[in-house]
């Protein structure tokens, strides 16, 4: 839907619109109840001057009513207020949550940084969840309340009414003018604040490593920066802000003082009485307030158009391209000719790669440093496409795949070892969608050595490993990563770089582990240490995105080739 986004976020959640459409209902029953009571006020006043305290009572008793029927109002506006925005908000953060989930992976990883991500799904949904409700009842009730307020002064008196309907119409209409940039600027002030959260969230991650480094003076240089840039931005608006005051308050002024002097000269001629003067300015205090908080209102609805835009920047993010094939035609994993792939349109990554992993071997690929490995992985599960070339995947193109069918047959362990907050029962049954029973977790953690130091811990496996495996060492932590990936038994697994972030000794132990979780499955182990692949039944070697020399480990040796001499300078082979 093109226009607003914030018409389009109520579009998107139309469902909720009749129980939004009973609360602004609800603000319309206020200005007509606080219309009545003003409107009793002053005659009570007129009855009260005349000495007919009969009918000062009964109008008095009728403004009463009024004020109290307006209170009830109020109870059940904020009891809706309260559920609809509640609802709405858990429906519109799980649709964002879900959209990063099933969200094309090359457009996620190439548009967005994790911090600026929790921004989004945080402060931005907030506002809107804010606004939703709450204050489009706050403000329907303050509109329709100077509206009716209108009205009935108009009806009181017209000569007096000429301060309101001459001069508000001309003020609301300069500051809507100058309130215009308001959106692009706090869209821009959140960008900047999601990138500096995206700042927060590396040095987080990384504050031994910016320590290490002496890094942190220019973490807080590039900090201050862009905190310094969304307070430009900041005071940009509220430059802009204090001249809707200076309107507001300036038209207001000329409203009170016309007021003023126009109802002293009325009530002295004999053509108003004091109790519908006063009326009148009950009344008037109603248009007062309506008007005093339009500039509040519009900048309001502009700043809360800049969160619908950037909560829509990740709606707008395409689901993975769909496929048809749920079920493998071949039991062979994978077959490539002549891939050629380029992030966005750059040079080229992979260029003419051809490769096939035969079914229930290990096929190792090795090669330099951006030779186009890790990309060679991107492909095999499917998070992108070659832009040329054949990629068939159990026998099915890998365009016709569904992905997460596909993905049910793969199971990957990278150098990164990624753990979640939780127990480690959770962290291994995560391996199968949480279809993992506790004796599965115990055999898997005791095929992979864990289980001794999981035991001793007196909750087992229920105990909390911290945030992202925080409490365990490097080799636990990949041990770990490979019971999960036993536990889906999967018939391809991928290996990238997983043991490349260990010392030599726990890279035994975790290659033992490797072992297990590669018994009967074909693999592609991808490697830059080439102790890992000694036991390959066949090696890949890349170079520029192209397989520069292939075979089994043995041959390759004794060709003594590009193989031979990656093996040499990492002292597997001596001259």
């Amino acid at each position: 839907m093109e226009g607003s986004p914030l018409f389009r976020f109520y579009f998107d959640n139309k469902k909720y619109l009749p129980g939004i459409a009973v609360i602004v209902g609800l603000s319309l029953v206020s200005g007509v109840l606080k219309m009545l009571a003003a409107t009793y006020s002053g005659q009570a006043v007129d009855y009260g001057v005349s000495r007919e305290v009969d009918m000062m009572l009964l109008t008095a008793g009728m403004m009463a009513l009024f004020i109290l029927l307006d209170c009830g109002r109020t109870a059940l506006h904020y009891h809706l207020i309260g559920r609809i925005t509640e609802n709405m908000m858990v429906e519109v953060r799980s649709k964002a949550f879900s959209k990063l989930t099933h969200g094309d992976p090359a457009i996620l990883e190439e548009k967005f940084r994790s911090g600026d991500m929790a921004a989004r799904l945080n402060s931005d949904i907030n506002q809107l969840g804010s606004f939703s409700a709450g204050n489009v009842s706050h403000f329907s009730r303050l509109i329709f309340s100077g509206l009716f307020g209108l009205a009935a002064c108009i009806f009181m008196s017209w000569q007096l009414s000429l301060a309101y309907v001459v001069i508000l119409p001309l003020s609301l209409g300069l500051v809507n003018a100058i309130s215009k940039p308001i959106q692009a600027q706090t869209k821009k002030s959140m960008d900047n604040a999601g990138s500096a959260m995206s700042m927060v969230v590396d040095l987080i991650s990384g504050a031994l490593t910016v320590k290490a480094f002496g890094c942190q003076d220019e973490f807080e240089k590039r900090f201050g920066h862009m905190a310094e840039h969304a307070c430009r931005l900041e005071v940009q608006s509220a430059k802009i802000s204090m001249k809707m005051t200076g309107v507001k308050y300036l038209a207001n002024a000329l409203q009170t003082m016309s007021l003023f002097l126009i109802g002293f000269w009325l009530v002295s001629t004999g053509q108003l009485t004091v109790g519908t003067f006063i009326a009148f300015v009950t009344l008037s205090n109603y248009i007062t307030e309506a008007f005093t908080t339009s500039d509040y209102m519009i900048s309001s609805v502009r700043r809360v158009s800049a969160s619908a835009q950037r909560y829509y920047e990740i709606m707008d993010v395409p689901g993975e391209q769909p496929g048809n094939t749920r079920k493998p035609a071949s039991d062979i994993p994978c077959e490539a000719r002549d891939l050629a792939f380029a992030y966005n349109r750059g040079d080229r990554v992979l260029n003419g790669l051809s490769l096939g992993i035969p079914a229930g071997k290990r096929v190792a690929v090795v090669g330099a440093s951006g030779c186009g490995k890790s990309t060679l992985v991107k492909l095999l599960c499917r998070f992108y496409f070659p832009e040329s070339g054949s990629l068939r995947l159990f026998g099915i193109d890998s365009a016709s795949w569904d992905p997460d069918a596909l993905r049910k047959s793969l199971a990957i362990v990278t150098q990164d070892s990624c753990l979640f907050h939780g127990s480690f029962y959770e962290n291994v049954a995560y391996g199968r969608s949480g279809d993992v029973s506790r004796e599965e977790c115990e055999a898997a953690l005791r095929d992979v050595s864990l289980w001794d130091f999981v035991s001793a811990f007196p909750d087992g496996m229920d105990h909390s490993i911290g945030e992202g495996g925080r409490d365990l060492s490097g080799g636990q932590k990949q041990r770990l990563c490979i019971a999960r990936a036993m536990v889906k038994k999967a018939p391809l697994v991928i290996l990238d770089e997983a043991t490349s972030a260990l010392d030599l000794q726990t890279e035994r132990e975790v290659q033992k582990s490797l072992d297990r979780l590669l018994e009967g499955r074909s693999a592609i182990i991808i490697a830059h240490r080439l102790s890992t692949v000694q036991s390959a039944d066949y090696i890949y070697c890349m170079d520029q995105g192209k397989v520069a020399e292939e075979g089994p480990p043995r041959r390759l040796l004794a060709q003594k080739g590009r193989y031979y001499q990656m093996c040499r300078l990492q002292g597997l082979v001596e001259d």
